[in-house]
């Protein structure tokens, strides 16, 4: 079993890993939206699923 300490480690990596994954989606989403592939609601729609999922989940997949 793992101490206090790793597990509060392990569960910031893994918080910091799914800030960076929402970072990283949102960025592909906002670039796509300006090569045209999506408008302004199609971007919108896009990130408030993603943010819907990320806050279902909690940040676990």
């Amino acid at each position: 079993m793992a101490s206090k300490p790793e597990l509060l480690h392990n569960q910031a990596a893994d918080e910091i890993g799914q800030d960076f994954l929402f970072a990283y989606q949102r960025a592909v989403l906002l670039a796509l939206q300006r090569q045209g592939v999506l408008n302004e609601t199609q971007f919108k729609d896009c990130v408030q699923k993603l943010e819907k999922y990320t806050r279902m989940n909690g940040g676990n997949e």
